[in-house]
């Protein structure tokens, strides 16, 4: 065994998931929505409204 609790590696996958969600947000970002460089905010708010983020003004 390897001697990590259960509430040490309950907090590793918690960790490993919210970097997953992250960089699956800002890829989303990057890649449909054209965003080079995308802020931690616009990061954050993809993640808690999906598309509803995303300015869809048109030019």
């Amino acid at each position: 065994m390897n001697g990590k609790t259960q509430e040490q590696q309950e907090r590793i996958s918690a960790e490993e998931w919210a970097w997953c969600v992250r960089h699956e947000a800002e890829g989303a970002l990057v890649i449909l929505h054209g965003i080079e460089q995308p802020t931690e905010r616009q990061i954050a708010a993809y993640i808690l409204y999906g598309e509803k983020s995303v300015n869809r003004r048109t030019v």
